[in-house]
């Protein structure tokens, strides 16, 4: 259930970065329905973690799950795609 929640709380977490207007690997954000599946994947996060450890272990490890994949998120693209290779806009 670690690996499933930490999986979950990383795609949550690009579904929640590519639906902001801010992101910089798409032309367009995703919207609305990006927005709701980031928030349904970080919910089943949160039971997935729970169901691992117990209640109050299983909370903190998903915050700190998603925490890590908000953080790491970013970083990741902009190894992949140098702020140098994007067009202004």
């Amino acid at each position: 259930m670690s690996l499933f929640g930490c999986l979950a709380a990383f795609v949550a977490m690009a579904l929640a970065y590519l639906s902001s207007p801010n992101q910089r690997w798409l032309a367009r954000p995703l919207g609305r329905a990006g927005k709701i599946a980031a928030a349904a994947l970080a919910c089943l996060a949160l039971i997935a973690w729970i169901v691992g450890e117990t209640t109050l272990p299983g909370i903190a490890a998903a915050v700190a799950a998603l925490m890590a994949g908000a953080v790491a998120l970013p970083y990741l693209l902009w190894l992949l795609r140098p702020a140098g290779e994007r067009k202004p806009r």
